[in-house]
């Protein structure tokens, strides 16, 4: 009895050390360095697995999350464009983490401060065709009624040519070495190094994100660094003339007007990582119970704003948008409403001219199917340059843990930028912050 005791007791004080052990072993370790990025196209564009991008598609890099922080990704290691824009990258086109394709950069452009990029597009559709066609059995036809071994067909219009004999090499004499020119007296056992030597290939501490993989070509592929002098000959301020005889590499960014915009986000990783769906699976009635529950608190909260500056809101204009996630996997969902709303003084006529308002309200459904607020922002139209208004791009694992995180696009009168959130039990934690540029 004694013995038993003792091993109860031993259990008991290493239950609490190896408790922390096991928890850090089950939670994902976090990418070293990747990208966040969003594509822009136009609003009209049909999205899907099977879409066809538009060529006025744009890639806007938003941030690059290495070591634990989020940096700018328009700033980081520029040379002379981001790194996270370097054509070759290639960047996993995401909704709600379903991917849609693969976009490989391939030209790049800057107006004033803003860099952008293009590239080639395959989608998931595409991806999965191409990768059924490869893995197709080979049909081979067996000559019938007897058990010759099967032949490849074989050309028979005319016969292969022999190849002609190796001609030997003389062997070098110390004359000739002597003639060499210095370049070519390379010291024995050394060696050669080409004259378009990559410096940063020497750098073991140079990040990487995702990069097209080498295909086959005709012709000798060129090299890293004969690529990065053809990407800076691709970058073409949209304001400043051109040289005199300058010619470019790449075709440039089509100017795409000014048009109504979607986002799709975006990520590069160097590291392999498993695609997963954070949209909230609910059905008809859930949907329609939430959505109203949702909309009512978010109803409540426009009113209280209204009323500080003698408002009302105008009946019949509030019109919203609602999206359900689970961005831990835990079964519970997170509701995002973006919504819009008029309002009018108290005492005016009918005939005054409305003030738009905008609120962005995020919940968290618990357990007892309760919504517990995490986060509110009301703006409108006279105080955009004070608080901007917020849409909802996506849900998006930007640090690759395996939880996702939201993605704004927050709106000025003329600027925007981009903002990336938490959602925590109590709150949502803002993340990181981009910086302004012109409103498209």
């Amino acid at each position: 009895m004694t013995h038993l005791y003792r091993i109860l007791a031993v259990t008991v004080i290493l239950l609490p050390l190896l408790g922390p052990t096991t928890c850090a072993a089950q939670k994902k370790t976090r990418s070293k360095l990747r990208a966040l990025a969003v594509v822009e196209l136009p609003s009209s564009a049909r999205v899907g697995k099977d879409m066809e991008l538009p060529s006025s598609a744009r890639l806007r890099a938003i941030a690059i999350f290495q070591n634990g922080e989020y940096l700018d990704a328009t700033i980081y290691r520029m040379n002379p464009m981001p790194m996270a824009l370097e054509p070759g990258t290639v960047y996993d086109v995401l909704q709600s983490g379903d991917s849609l394709g693969l976009l490989s950069i391939e030209s790049v452009s800057k107006a004033k401060d803003d860099w952008l990029a293009a590239g080639r597009w395959k989608s998931s559709t595409s991806q999965l065709a191409a990768k059924q066609a490869e893995s197709a059995p080979v049909q081979v036809s067996l000559p019938g009624g007897n058990d010759e071994r099967p032949r490849l067909k074989r050309s028979e219009s005319s016969p292969a040519a022999p190849q002609p004999a190796p001609t030997p090499t003389p062997a070098a004499t110390p004359a000739a070495a002597e003639a060499a020119p210095p370049a070519a007296q390379a010291k024995p056992g050394a060696p050669s190094a080409p004259d378009d030597i990559d410096p940063s290939q020497s750098d073991p501490d140079r990040p990487e994100l995702r990069r097209r993989a080498a295909t086959s070509v005709s012709s000798t592929p060129a090299t890293q660094v004969e690529r990065k002098r053809e990407s800076v000959r691709t970058v073409v301020s949209a304001h400043a003339p051109a040289e005199e005889g300058a010619s470019l590499a790449a075709p440039v960014l089509k100017k795409r007007g000014h048009v109504e915009l979607q986002f799709l986000a975006a990520i590069s990783d160097a590291s392999p990582y498993d695609a997963r769906s954070y949209k909230f699976p609910w059905i008809a009635a859930e949907q329609q119970r939430l959505t109203t529950a949702v909309e009512k608190q978010a109803q409540a909260e426009l009113a209280t704003y209204a009323g500080k500056s003698s408002q009302v809101l105008v009946p019949g204009s509030f019109t919203s948008s609602v999206q359900a996630f689970d961005l831990d996997y835990d079964n519970d969902a997170e509701l995002v409403l973006t919504a819009k709303c008029a309002l009018r003084k108290k005492l005016s006529t009918a005939k005054a001219a409305p003030l738009n308002a905008y609120i962005t309200y995020v919940v968290h459904e618990e357990s007892t199917g309760d919504l517990h607020k995490l986060f509110s922002e009301i703006t409108d139209d006279d105080h955009l340059d004070v608080i901007g208004r917020m849409e909802l791009v996506d849900a998006v694992d930007a640090d690759g843990d395996g939880h996702a995180e939201l993605l704004f696009r927050l709106l000025g009168a003329s600027t925007q930028s981009f903002e990336l959130y938490r959602a925590g039990r109590d709150q949502l934690w803002k993340l990181f912050e981009g910086a302004e540029t012109e409103k498209n």
